[in-house]
């Protein structure tokens, strides 16, 4: 029905002529139709002309339904109400028959007329609205090239602040700057490789959100490939698709970073064998993240190994997301009870 007054649309725009000359012929057709199959038979003297008139209303318009309304009655008085041939209406129920013939059938003309605007109202509707998301679309579209620009030039820039610390720590005599330096060049590293993957996992509707299966995976991937030199130790994650924005993202990358990188370097001493996880998982209201090895593990009350940096900004990050990060052993009274580093913080 829809479809069909949408393409009424041209018709609605004939001249008056053809408009009116067309509904006198329908209701012509209906009582030719009628004189054919019932003759003069007064029963029922207007079911018949019905068609012409919704006829009218669906192909034309509100006036020319009134039109067809007013003829039909006219003919049927004439053709069928006794006497025949004349407008005089003898019965009382003839005469309420007709007001209730046109009391339906102006009706009908009218809610044609009302349903033909009601679509007309509802198709400028769709239309400006196919309009205003292929706006959006593009406007999406833009706005991800923006943020996707933005991401390269800040990775690039990272990458060149990385190269010279590297450079300067080369250049460096003193021992405890030149590791000062690297450390620095290393992390400001690792925020660039986390800020290409933010590019590469964002969604693709132009939103500052990352997915974060693709996110953790890829970056663990990164981190397996730099760190070549330390097998045999795998790399694993096991992470759920969810959204995350990207402000989070970066704190998560940051954590995860860092809290590998500490396993890497001091889990598994002497060429040791060994299964770094990280797991990412959302329970109720929060998001866990866990990164465990099965690792030497530490003793209780010694001092951490290292300068401590890489765990004094997790812990400033957790915070940054809502959350406390946990240090356990992964496996305690074993030979390598390992450590598991544990972050609940608000999935809102």
């Amino acid at each position: 029905m829809d479809q069909l007054f949408r393409k009424m649309v041209a018709t609605r725009a004939m001249p008056v002529w053809a408009r009116y000359g067309a509904t006198t012929m329908m209701v012509l057709a209906c009582l030719a139709l009628r004189l054919a199959l019932l003759g003069r038979d007064p029963a029922m003297p207007y079911l018949m002309f019905l068609p012409a008139i919704m006829g009218a209303g669906i192909v034309f318009d509100r006036g020319t339904g009134v039109y067809a309304s007013l003829l039909s009655a006219g003919l049927a008085v004439w053709f069928f109400v006794p006497p025949a041939f004349s407008f005089l209406i003898a019965e009382p129920t003839a005469l309420v028959e007709l007001f209730v013939f046109l009391a339906i059938a102006l009706f009908t003309a009218t809610l044609l007329e009302a349903l033909h605007r009601a679509l007309s109202s509802l198709a400028t509707e769709r239309a400006e609205l196919a309009s205003a998301n292929a706006s959006l679309r593009n406007t999406a579209a833009q706005r991800g090239t923006l943020l996707s620009e933005s991401v390269h030039r800040a990775r690039n820039d990272l990458q060149r602040l990385a190269a010279t610390l590297r450079l300067q720590a080369g250049s460096s005599k003193e021992a405890a700057a030149r590791d000062a330096l690297n450390d620095a060049s290393a992390r400001i590293a690792a925020l660039a490789r986390i800020n290409g993957r933010l590019d590469r996992h964002r969604e693709e509707d132009g939103r500052a959100e990352v997915e974060s299966r693709g996110y953790l995976e890829g970056l663990i991937g990164d981190l397996d490939d730099a760190a070549v030199d330390m097998r045999p130790i795998a790399l694993t994650v096991s992470a759920e698709s969810t959204v995350l924005p990207m402000a989070r993202a970066v704190a998560i990358g940051l954590i995860v970073n860092e809290l590998v990188g500490n396993a890497l370097k001091y889990a598994f001493p002497n060429d040791m064998e060994g299964r770094v996880d990280v797991v990412f998982r959302r329970e109720g209201n929060e998001f866990v993240l866990i990164v465990q090895d099965n690792g030497v593990g530490t003793s209780p009350g010694s001092p951490p190994l290292g300068s401590g940096l890489g765990m004094r900004i997790s812990r400033a990050l957790a915070g940054q997301l809502g959350g406390k990060l946990e240090v356990a052993p992964s496996a305690p009274g074993t030979d390598r009870p390992g450590l598991a580093n544990s972050l609940r913080f608000p999935a809102g």
